[in-house]
């Protein structure tokens, strides 16, 4: 991936969560606490490097205790990451069933069936990025997705997706969504290597442990009955798996 943070990222005055973002925008917010990112980042930039002693799993304790808000308010953040995956599941089973995407995206995708991964993810990601400060983050993470669950596709063919697949697109989503948005409050603290390798190293190290508690929360609440449930039903409970993750976080020393 090649990930550097080159900005200073959110900081302590920063609200917990933006309001573009707030998935449940009519239950008040608690004021943020000061420094709450100090603690995060330096166990986050020690980990990075390498150091003895330092894991990330420590460093998301604090990220989801201290610089997030807790695991009452971590989530909320991520309002239009749900409705996009929401989006991207109604897309995939729309077009399997034999629809055009229209009903989803407001336009004819059919023709998207045949043409290769790569330009049928640009599409599929631009068209459902929210139009808000989150459109890179969710396009990326749509992007990403689409090349990691569907690697050996020759072609864009959703009919040959199963349940499963679409399941670990949808894991591997907001696994991208979280790690792209936990490196850019890390701010600096991704850059406290300079060995290649090492960063490297550390992008494995911190997306298979984001992705693994994501799937673990997401896989089993989308396993019964994906096709029958609506976008609604499936935006809840993606806001419920990221609770989950939260929590779980939450307990990591």
């Amino acid at each position: 991936m090649g990930t550097s943070a080159s900005g200073k990222g959110r900081n302590s005055r920063s609200p917990l969560v933006p309001s573009h973002a707030d998935a449940t925008p009519d239950l008040p917010l608690p004021a943020p606490e000061g420094q709450r990112f100090r603690g995060f980042r330096t166990i986050f930039g020690r980990a990075v490097a390498g150091a003895a002693g330092a894991t990330f799993r420590a460093a998301l304790g604090r990220y989801a205790r201290e610089a997030t808000g807790g695991a009452a308010v971590g989530p909320r953040r991520f309002g239009p990451a749900y409705g996009s995956g929401g989006a991207l599941i109604g897309l995939i089973t729309d077009l399997q069933s034999g629809g055009t995407g229209e009903a989803v995206v407001g336009v004819d995708l059919s023709g998207l069936i045949g043409q290769p991964v790569g330009q049928a993810a640009e599409q599929i990601a631009g068209l459902l990025a929210p139009a808000n400060a989150d459109k890179d983050l969710i396009r990326i993470a749509i992007q990403e997705a689409l090349a990691e669950t569907l690697p050996d596709m020759a072609v864009f063919d959703p009919t040959t997706l199963t349940p499963d697949d679409i399941i670990a697109l949808m894991v591997e989503f907001f696994s991208r969504v979280l790690f792209h948005d936990i490196i850019n409050d890390a701010a600096e603290a991704w850059n406290k290597t300079d060995d290649p390798a090492r960063t490297v190293q550390a992008e494995n190290e911190l997306l298979d442990l984001v992705r693994a508690t994501v799937d673990r929360h997401l896989s089993p609440l989308l396993a019964d009955g994906l096709g029958q449930m609506s976008r609604e039903q499936i935006e809840v409970l993606e806001r419920k798996a990221l609770d989950d993750v939260w929590a779980e976080w939450s307990s990591y020393e």
